[in-house]
């Protein structure tokens, strides 16, 4: 089941939640935790760390609760692997929950499937453009606010798709135009600051098309923000990383979006790009951002040495 499909009728004793949208797992845990009595919220509701040890949830779980009504407890999956006796605790547990608790496992990684076919998988991953889309018209008009398309496709692209961002703007964007009851593109250029991702985008694209001038001035907005410099070469030789990828491979958007883990976003706005660049020109270009990143790593050059040495090249390629 899709996040956005979710509904606790019918309530199952084990949930796994799969995915990194922040936003969604918001949602989908907000409503598990109605079927606690609102009263009963700081007693029968639990959150356990990836730092909890199994012994102490499957204890919580199995443990009822003294008010009628349902417990929930929330488990985000340990980075570490585990035990086999933990696997075999829980895989017993989840064979014969205890009814009145509603086991919430956190499972971005697929550290608990051993245990898919005892539970409902919750699905919390970017549910595409076109449904963010309608959702941003949706939420406005609960503020009583319209959207132009272009307003709400620029959010789109300046969030990087991130509901959870997305959601934050609009609030902010709605309070801002609450005269006029409506956002224009505009408003949003105005309100919201693209994040360092879209910028990266934009840099590619102005690269792609030899528009020196364009990149020179969101390399000077990129690094004049504060991050690091190890941090926006690595990000730079993703990107280039990823449509070497597109231009190499048969795989489509979404298969790329899985292998490299980001939203299908990303890898559309890499294939479009990826028109500009020839395959040995792309090639070139990430086995130099490579080589520069490996000799500031290995100390023969500092990290923005390195990153100035990269954009350099790439103005001139």
């Amino acid at each position: 089941m899709n996040a956005v499909e979710f509904d606790i009728e019918p309530l199952h004793p084990v949930y796994l939640i799969r995915g990194s949208d922040a936003f969604l797992k918001d949602g989908v845990l907000k409503k598990l935790k109605s079927v606690v009595l609102s009263e009963l919220r700081d007693v029968d509701f639990a959150r356990f760390d990836e730092d909890a040890t199994v012994f102490d949830v499957i204890t919580a779980a199995e443990t009822f609760s003294f008010f009628e009504g349902k417990k929930v407890l929330y488990y985000k999956a340990p980075s570490a692997k585990l035990s086999e006796a933990d696997k075999n605790a829980l895989a017993e547990y989840c064979k014969n929950p205890n009814l009145t608790t509603v086991l919430v496992l956190d499972d971005p990684e697929g550290v608990f499937k051993f245990l898919d076919r005892y539970a409902e998988i919750v699905k919390c991953e970017n549910p595409g453009d076109g449904f963010i889309l309608r959702w941003i018209k949706n939420v406005l008009s609960q503020y009583g606010v319209g959207c132009d398309a272009d307003a709400a496709l620029i959010l789109l692209k300046y969030c990087g798709g991130n509901m959870m961002r997305i959601h934050t703007e609009l609030k902010k964007l709605a309070a801002y135009t609450d005269a006029k009851k409506y956002i224009a593109s505009s408003d949003v250029a105005l309100c919201v600051a693209p994040d360092t991702e879209h910028q990266i985008y934009e840099l590619t694209d102005k690269l792609s098309r030899r528009d020196g001038q364009g990149a020179v001035a969101i390399y000077g907005i990129l690094t004049g923000r504060g991050e690091s410099p190890a941090f926006l070469l690595a990000a730079i030789t993703a990107q280039f990383r990823r449509i070497m990828h597109i231009l190499l491979t048969d795989f489509s958007d979404s298969e790329l979006a899985l292998l490299f883990k980001v939203k299908e976003y990303s890898i559309t706005v890499s294939r479009r790009v990826s028109a500009n660049f020839s395959k040995s020109k792309i090639k070139k270009i990430v086995d130099l951002l490579s080589l520069n990143e490996y000799l500031f790593k290995s100390g023969t050059i500092g990290e923005r040495a390195a990153l100035d040495l990269s954009f350099a090249y790439l103005l001139t390629v």
